[in-house]
């Protein structure tokens, strides 16, 4: 079949969009000495100071530079596995991080396929599965979409990282945060780190639950894992406490 112009035009806009998205829209051409909201990474690079390649999962990756908790890790030679439920993203770390596993799907305890909420715009930080997190967000509507829904585990298999212990697993997906520490097997991964939006009474009063009454608080803590490092909502546990690697 013949391509038209307009094929052309649109191949052409789309690649200029994912430039733009990936260096214009955040100023990601600035050099910065952190790209997280709060400094997690700079928390995270100083743990894993003596780790000079190492492996990482980023759940709810959303860009290869903007507020990551990955990207000192990447530049220190680290690879890992980014998941986004917005496909633009995982186009932008094909783009970045092409040597890492970059999957479009949702990350839940079950397979199968789910509601993804969004807005048109092409990419944002909100996309989610979880209806209450859109609706406090999207105050002006929103769309729905049914997207691939994998467990964690499932998808670390597929990836060449599918035998090797994890040093950081960054979640945010919007209030799912506890689905998808549910489908990891943490007996064959067992993270070092982790790092978790867990948005509980101190980080808003609106919140439902005090930080250590929170479910994702207390699954962690059963499987062994303590606090070092918080600030509002954004919360780092080390496996058994233990303070730096």
């Amino acid at each position: 079949m013949k391509k038209t112009r307009g094929h052309y035009f649109y191949k052409n806009f789309n690649f200029l969009y994912k430039l733009y998205a990936l260096y214009i829209k955040h100023n990601s051409f600035i050099l910065k000495k952190s790209q997280s909201i709060f400094g997690e990474d700079i928390f995270t690079e100083k743990y894993f100071k003596m780790l000079n390649k190492g492996f990482y999962v980023d759940v709810g990756a959303y860009h290869p530079f903007f507020w990551s908790n990955t990207y000192l890790l990447f530049k220190k030679k680290w690879e890992g596995i980014n998941i986004d439920i917005n496909p633009l993203s995982v186009d932008l770390f094909n783009m970045a991080r092409s040597n890492d596993y970059n999957v479009n799907a949702a990350v839940s305890n079950s397979s199968k396929k789910i509601k993804k909420y969004y807005t048109k715009n092409m990419i944002n930080t909100m996309s989610t599965t979880n209806v209450s997190a859109a609706k406090t967000a999207y105050l002006n509507g929103y769309d729905i979409r049914l997207i691939r829904c994998f467990k964690l585990n499932d998808i670390i298999a597929k990836s060449i990282f599918k035998n090797k212990k994890i040093n950081f697993l960054n979640i945010d997906t919007e209030k799912t945060e506890l689905d998808v520490l549910k489908s990891l097997n943490f007996k064959k991964y067992q993270p070092e780190l982790i790092c978790v939006e867990i948005h509980h009474r101190g980080s808003s009063p609106k919140n439902k639950y005090e930080l250590k009454k929170h479910p994702v608080y207390l699954f962690l803590k059963k499987k062994k894992y303590k606090i070092v490092w918080k600030k509002k909502y954004s919360i780092i546990f080390s496996y058994l406490g233990k303070k730096f690697h």
